[in-house]
């Protein structure tokens, strides 16, 4: 097929806002889009491919796939197998273990699987995820691997015949993607039958322009450009991909390859030089910026050097212009591996290779006899020793069954007050605390908690999907029974800052609130409301009904996790006086903490003091010389980056018994 440097441009205007957005520059929220490009790019590529070959009398399926093993496997195998000694020597266990998943995954073109499966609250965050990217090859494969055998099925070319399946097709697709983002938005976003109308929207464009010249309109070209790159800056990380959001950049990139010739303004654009070559280089890019970024993270740089995101991605261009010129373009060019049969057999050996040593990883757990053996083993102990705490809460009878009922934790069974707790996941990390309160006294410690969920009656996860709807009617069955158990006091703990703000890094849009299920796309101040309307409508149910109302302060969250800044001391071989400097120097400061809590804590305050609520804290145990410590005195007080552990709940048994003013 015939090469057009304005297609390249659009790799380019692809890959940046990925990457951008990927960085946490918020101006590039709805940066991911890239990836939706880059899958119309694709589509069109390949069908034009195919039916130019089928057409031409050489079709060939080893053809086709062999050219696939040459542009895909050769740099995809270099960057993983550069990111395994690097995830050995800086990612603690459990997370390796992870990394080791997805590492096996990729090479079986099914990591999206993983994610899909592991895309949880509780799974490792995004951000420290060096693989996570490969969802999108492990779709485009997929797709490959139906695809051929598909246009098999249509027969000779006949542009309308090929066109109409190809939007029956895909109409389907948008049809599941639209019903995916309402109801399971996490696993939507990695799930290939939702993402095979992206694909089919570029085969849809090389039927329209196989055999004839190419189309030229300087509006539509514009348009398409104007759809793509507002998209990245009006959509947000919580917009449902894919979704009818989607549509927009999606018919952006149609009609840039329909419509921007070469002699079009939009055409001249994209055929710019640097944005040509930042194209050429946008796959070995993609490849190594979720790396560079997460391997960076983990490692604790970009928070440690201001301005370091600058140099990674600085890194990312040089590590990809290396890569495709002495991979990515050798290899296509057959100077090295001429022969199909090396081809295909390097492409196996290295599968192979990198899928053993993934699923090995797997099977030994992380292999956390890495930390084993080292002068440190004080520090070895906090990390290995069982800690766990169950973030759903427990009950006096065994694990919380899922009801909209209360259950017992602590105290008797009929006892001459009761106390309520209620929350999400930081209110099982501080339900230890209350143990201690009901030894000898006739007290019952009931909890309706669920991890996620904000315990505000009348709101709405904005991105929770079917799990949103089920959010709300445990909360609001969970304050019903509150009430008829005859409970004197309720105390509520959460994460509040993640339901107006976000967490550390970036704005967590998919846990913002609204008062509509249809979950609309808000302002700010729109979110803050909602919020604020959830606290209001929260504290008068239950004072109505005559209960005393505790709202409790949002616990620090740590800038890293306490075991990566652990383990990674250990494997480093530091000794015990320069890791202990390694962990006072990774405590959050007071005012990083502050600053993402401001919002949050001022509506929280606002409403308790109109609604006479009392609001409680126990962040002084935690300040250590302007910062918020997760170990004092060789004790681990968090159990990950922002839920405190049993042993830190149980410590603080002291200040909740005075605030409660239990008899």
């Amino acid at each position: 097929m015939k090469y057009r440097r304005e297609v390249d441009g659009l790799r380019a205007i692809a890959v940046v806002p990925v990457i951008l957005f990927h960085a946490g520059f918020t101006a590039f929220g709805g940066g991911y889009i890239g990836v939706d490009v880059f899958f119309v790019i694709s589509g069109y590529l390949i069908t034009t491919i195919l039916i130019t070959d089928r057409e031409a009398g050489r079709y060939s399926l080893w053809r086709f796939y062999e050219r696939r093993a040459r542009r895909i496997l050769p740099a995809l195998f270099v960057v993983l197998a550069c990111t395994i000694p690097f995830a050995w020597l800086w990612i603690p266990p459990v997370a390796l273990e992870d990394y080791a998943r997805s590492l096996a995954f990729s090479v079986m073109f099914i990591s999206n699987l993983h994610f899909i499966e592991h895309s949880g609250y509780f799974d490792v965050q995004s951000e420290l995820r060096p693989l996570l990217h490969t969802w999108s090859l492990a779709v485009e494969e997929q797709y490959y691997i139906v695809f051929p055998a598909f246009l098999w099925a249509l027969g000779r070319f006949v542009r309308a015949r090929h066109i109409a399946a190809f939007i029956a097709v895909a109409a389907g697709s948008l049809a599941l993607a639209v019903w995916g983002a309402s109801q399971f938005p996490a696993e939507n976003f990695f799930f290939t039958p939702s993402r095979l109308w992206e694909l089919l929207a570029g085969s849809i464009c090389a039927a329209l322009l196989l055999n004839r010249a190419q189309m030229r309109h300087e509006g539509l070209a514009a348009l398409g450009l104007v759809l793509i790159l507002g998209s990245v800056l009006w959509l947000r990380p919580g917009d449902p991909s894919p979704s009818l959001y989607t549509t927009a950049p999606v018919l952006g990139a149609m009609f840039v390859i329909l419509f921007a010739s070469g002699d079009t303004m939009t055409g001249r654009l994209l055929s710019a030089p640097p944005l040509v070559a930042i194209g050429l280089i946008s796959y070995s890019l993609y490849l190594w910026h979720q790396p560079v970024f997460a391997l960076s993270r983990i490692r604790g740089w970009e928070e440690a050097l201001p301005g370091m995101i600058w140099l990674l991605i600085a890194l990312s261009m040089v590590l990809a212009t290396i890569t495709w010129a002495l991979i990515e373009r050798p290899f296509r060019t057959r100077v090295w591996l001429r022969e199909r049969k090396a081809v295909f057999g390097a492409s196996l050996g290295g599968s192979v290779m990198l899928g053993a040593i993934g699923f090995s990883l797997v099977a030994w757990e992380g292999v956390p006899q890495r930390l084993e053996g080292k002068d440190q083993q004080a520090f070895h102990k906090l990390i290995t020793a069982d800690r766990a705490v169950n973030l759903s809460g427990m009950c006096a009878d065994g694990p919380r069954p899922v009801s909209d009922k209360l259950c017992r934790a602590y105290g008797p069974e009929t006892a001459a007050s009761t106390i309520a707790v209620l929350g999400d996941s930081h209110a099982a990390a501080i339900l230890p605390a209350f143990e201690q309160i009901t030894e000898g006294r006739s007290l019952r410690v009931m909890q309706g908690i669920h991890p996620a969920c904000p315990p505000l009656l009348g709101v709405y996860l904005v991105k929770g999907g079917a799990a949103s709807r089920k959010c709300h009617d445990l909360v609001k069955g969970f304050a019903a029974d509150t009430v008829a158990q005859g409970v004197d006091t309720v105390f509520i703990a959460a994460r509040w800052s993640l339901y107006v703000k976000g967490d550390l890094t970036r704005k967590s849009d998919p846990f913002l609130l609204s008062i509509d299920p249809a979950m609309p796309r808000m302002s700010d101040a729109d979110y803050f409301a909602s919020f604020k309307a959830g606290l209001i409508n929260t504290i008068t149910y239950f004072e109505e009904a005559g209960l005393r109302v505790v709202l409790m302060d949002q616990v620090p969250q740590q800038v890293r996790l306490p075991e990566t800044v652990i383990a990674q001391a250990i494997l480093r071989g530091l000794s015990k006086d320069d890791i202990q400097v390694e962990i006072t120097n990774s405590f959050i400061t007071i005012e990083k903490h502050e600053a993402l809590v401001r919002v949050s804590r001022d509506i929280l305050m606002e409403v308790a003091r109109a609604l006479g609520a009392e609001v409680m804290s126990v962040n002084a145990f935690f300040e250590r010389d302007g910062r918020y410590a997760w170990m004092i005195d060789d004790k681990l007080l968090y159990f990950d980056a922002d839920h405190i552990s049993p042993a830190a709940a149980r410590a603080l048994s002291p200040r909740l018994e005075k605030v409660l003013q239990v008899d």
